[in-house]
């Protein structure tokens, strides 16, 4: 089996018009938690320079509806949050949202998901 998670950073990219893949890790079913498995991750960023705002000149996205996770001119730069995301993996404090089993944080001034 194959899975391509956009991850966030599309998402923003494209003004909401890809979605990361809804995941989480859970433990297999009992008669399956003997048997070795192998998991392959390639994580694909794009350049630290490169600010993480929708692509506005994309008549796709102007047709569709775009949207901002950050408000214009305060999207952060690619390297700040891939270190901001790194750093807050397991230290954050996360929110109830307001949907259920959904806890959020706020990273970069951008509201972040966990599905759990």
């Amino acid at each position: 089996m194959q899975v391509v998670n956009c991850g966030d950073t599309l998402e923003m990219l494209s003004g909401g018009y890809y979605k990361p893949a809804i995941h989480r890790v859970v433990q297999p079913p009992e008669d399956q938690r003997g048997c070795c498995r192998l998991g392959v991750f390639y994580f694909c960023y794009t350049d630290d320079d490169v600010v993480l705002e929708p692509m506005m000149q994309s008549p796709v996205l102007q047709r569709e509806g775009i949207t901002r996770y950050a408000p214009e001119g305060q999207a952060p730069l690619m390297e700040a949050w891939r270190k901001a995301r790194t750093a807050s993996y397991g230290t954050a404090d996360l929110k109830k949202g307001t949907q259920a089993g959904v806890e959020e944080e706020v990273v970069k001034g951008i509201r972040v998901k966990h599905y759990n």
